[in-house]
């Protein structure tokens, strides 16, 4: 994964290309709760979105290959 910062909020998150192309690519923000606990949320980006009125996000936040990368994630956090 990758740092990158988003130019209109100056944000920081995290990017993880599936291929040599920008997209697709998995999407990682992560903050702290009000308890302090880590918390991270994972995205598939399918396509580049497109912010026009009516027009759905490409994003996908519970499918197997999501589901596999978090699970990845993890053992490597555990370790």
């Amino acid at each position: 994964y990758k740092p990158w910062r988003d130019p209109r909020s100056g944000d920081t998150s995290y990017i993880r290309r599936v291929g040599r192309s920008y997209y697709p690519r998995f999407h990682v923000k992560s903050w702290r709760d009000a308890s302090r606990a880590l918390i991270f949320d994972l995205h598939f980006d399918a396509r580049r979105p497109m912010h026009r009125k009516g027009v759905r996000s490409y994003e996908d936040e519970e499918s197997r290959v999501v589901q596999a990368e978090a699970a990845r994630i993890q053992s490597l956090l555990v370790r």
